[in-house]
């Protein structure tokens, strides 16, 4: 034990002195840093913008108040107010914002048809994409790999091209005792720092302390270790620095890039999705050519689905608010099988992902995240689908008005039912995720050991 105290020591001192060491260890914390202040920042900026829907919904009403100072037809209501259906972030949503920053977190609704005002939202950025979210999750996935890989390309190759290896080996020393004592000095580094600032991330979003903060600190211990596992194998293989280096930088390149884009590839060729652009379109030539059809053949297809509006009043003349919103919802209801294959296409895509990211470490680890912070896909599709029912609550409320042509007064609006959602974590895939994490590490520490025990018979 006290050779290996001093061979720490050692590396401290050799860490100390080494300016480069030391400025990419700064370079790594305030990207970390930065990383934790755009994710709150964001989420700070969505919780402002929900907070603002809350008045855009009453000014709304006031207009309207002012346009009907009376009673008037619950119709023109329904067409001209609108509320918002809205996904509140969980605490945890600024360490990995996931889905929130590329999909909608709130829905504007009106009584009309659904799925286009669904999918009208789903404009994403392209280059909003493509660059990705930089919050913490994002610098320990992508960018603390690298940070290893610079502490530890040279782990063993730095000694023999000095020439200290066999003055190293010439003492009462074996090789495994000094690569365990790189490796121990260099993990203590890389974890105090993953850790900290996983830590301030934490305190600074004001996450609701729970479970999830053992099962994000464990993640993150368990990743940092699966990249010193393959830098242990690499470095195991006694090759110079500068093949070390390439071959780290190789496999960070095929873990966090190659394999996730042909893992895209592959999930679009085997589960294709239709497309809401598709669904929205078939949905408005529904709707549209609602004009033309007889008003009686329009009511009947209702009916069919609504009996007890049945027995109400014929409609007469050229235009009737009752009729209008029924062949609306006609249209959503052409559609609701593509709109159902739609949303199961998605959620499939995503639990097929999981299946196969066990190739991917970085892919694994990165949904751990999203589904500790109720960030992920099925978080969002949850959102989706209590728009949906927002939207049914609201014609729920507006039917009586319409159907029994009953006037609305200015005390409804009270009345109106409102939204409220709030993504939660999903601990089943977080768990999930975690055991595929532990047997990677174990398995690159496996390898590692056996390259190792293969090796140091030559050397000696």
């Amino acid at each position: 034990m006290k050779k290996f105290r001093i061979l720490i020591k050692y590396e401290w001192l050799n860490f100390r002195a080494d300016r480069g060491l030391l400025i990419l260890s700064l370079l790594t914390l305030m990207a970390g840093l930065y990383g934790i202040y755009y994710g709150n920042t964001e989420i700070v900026r969505q919780r402002e913008n929900i907070a603002d829907l809350a008045q855009l919904t009453e000014h709304n009403i006031d207009e309207l108040k002012q346009k009907y100072p009376g009673e008037v037809e619950a119709g023109d209501i329904g067409y001209y107010h609108s509320t918002f259906a809205v996904n509140h972030p969980d605490s945890w949503a600024g360490l990995s914002l996931g889905q929130r920053d590329v999909n909608p977190y709130y829905i504007r609704l009106r009584l009309l048809n659904l799925q286009s005002q669904l999918y009208d939202t789903e404009n994403i950025n392209p280059l909003k994409v493509l660059s990705g979210n930089f919050d913490l999750a994002f610098v320990l996935v992508y960018l603390f790999p690298l940070f290893i890989i610079g502490l530890s390309f040279n782990l063993l190759s730095v000694e023999k091209e000095q020439g200290t290896l066999p003055l190293l080996l010439s003492q009462p020393i074996g090789l495994p005792l000094i690569v365990a004592a790189k490796l121990v000095f260099r993990i203590m580094l890389v974890l105090g720092l993953a850790l900290l600032l996983s830590l301030i991330a934490m305190l600074w979003a004001g996450v609701v302390p729970d479970v999830r903060i053992a099962l994000w600190l464990g993640v993150v211990v368990l990743y940092c270790l699966f990249w010193f596992g393959l830098a242990f194998g690499v470095a195991a293989m006694q090759q110079n620095s500068a093949f070390n280096a390439v071959t780290l930088l190789g496999l960070w390149l095929l873990l966090t890039v190659v394999i996730p884009a042909l893992l895209n590839v592959y999930v679009a060729v085997k589960q294709p999705v239709p497309q809401a652009l598709a669904l929205t379109i078939e949905q408005r030539e529904e709707v549209h050519a609602g004009w033309d059809k007889p008003k009686q053949e329009t009511m009947e297809r209702f009916y069919a689905r609504y009996p007890q509006w049945r027995d109400t009043t014929e409609i007469e003349g050229r235009f009737a608010w009752r009729w209008y919103y029924a062949f609306h919802h006609l249209g959503d209801v052409a559609v609701e099988d593509l709109a159902r294959q739609y949303q199961g296409g998605l959620l499939a895509r995503h639990e097929l992902v999981d299946r196969l990211n066990v190739m991917s470490v970085p892919v694994n680890v990165q949904g751990i995240f999203n589904a500790l912070a109720g960030t992920d896909l099925p978080a969002h599709l949850a959102f989706m689908q209590s728009a949906s029912h927002y939207h049914d609550s609201l014609r729920e409320f507006y039917y009586p008005y319409l159907f029994k042509q009953v006037a609305f007064t200015h005390a409804d609006y009270e009345k109106e039912p409102r939204h409220s959602f709030s993504s939660g974590p999903d601990l089943d895939t977080a768990f999930s995720g975690i055991v595929k994490v532990l047997l990677s590490v174990i398995f690159v520490y496996v390898l590692g050991v056996l390259f190792l025990s293969l090796k140091e018979t030559v050397v000696k």
